[in-house]
């Protein structure tokens, strides 16, 4: 076998080997071929943190609001910023709204520097409103732009739900894609908050 051939052979068997380990029984091609027709890939809420000096994405999120306000990100620079991607038709996003809501309201009762955003997927705005109103979601939501806005996450919130959380300079210092519960969240805030 000639050398280019014998490389590339050894290029796909790497290839293959690195494929097969990666897989933890929950990529996207395995969910998509589950057949469980549930219309989005679902998370599996594993939480990553990003140490400060590690930290080099900055997100611009820019959108209208369900109640039709313009909002940008950049106006919230100097909090942190809880980003939630939900859709009222994810069962994930339903059972973690109240989650959202209560870290919210502690952190807004309690005067810190804290603004969530929901980012709504595949909704149309009368059906976002209606499941705002009937979990008591207090604060805004972005609605559906045909994914301009989840274009602006850069790909980091693929799974539903998804939460992000920004220092005060709109870097990502933590994600969960997946669930996410009211003690996970207020401690990845409060650990951000710490940083300041």
């Amino acid at each position: 076998m000639k050398r280019p051939a014998l490389r590339k052979a050894a290029g796909l068997a790497t290839v293959a080997l690195l494929l097969t380990a990666c897989s933890d029984g929950n990529t996207i091609a395995e969910q998509a071929q589950s057949g469980d027709n549930k219309g989005y890939i679902a998370g599996d809420g594993a939480v990553e943190f990003v140490a400060t000096a590690d930290r080099e994405t900055v997100l611009e999120i820019d959108g209208t609001t369900l109640e039709g306000e313009p909002w940008s990100s950049v106006d919230a620079r100097g909090d942190v910023l809880v980003v939630n991607v939900w859709g009222s038709w994810c069962g994930p996003c339903i059972d973690e709204a109240p989650d959202l809501e209560q870290v919210y309201s502690e952190f807004t009762e309690a005067g810190e520097p804290v603004d969530f955003i929901g980012v709504n997927a595949r909704d149309s705005v009368p059906s976002a409103l209606a499941f705002q109103e009937a979990k008591n979601i207090s604060y805004p939501s972005l609605e559906d732009d045909g994914g301009a806005t989840l274009l602006d996450l850069k790909g980091l919130a693929n799974a539903r739900p998804s939460t992000l959380v920004l220092d005060q300079e709109g870097q990502v210092a933590a994600r969960v894609l997946g669930q996410i519960d009211a003690p996970t969240l207020r401690g990845l805030v409060e650990d951000v908050l710490a940083e300041s």
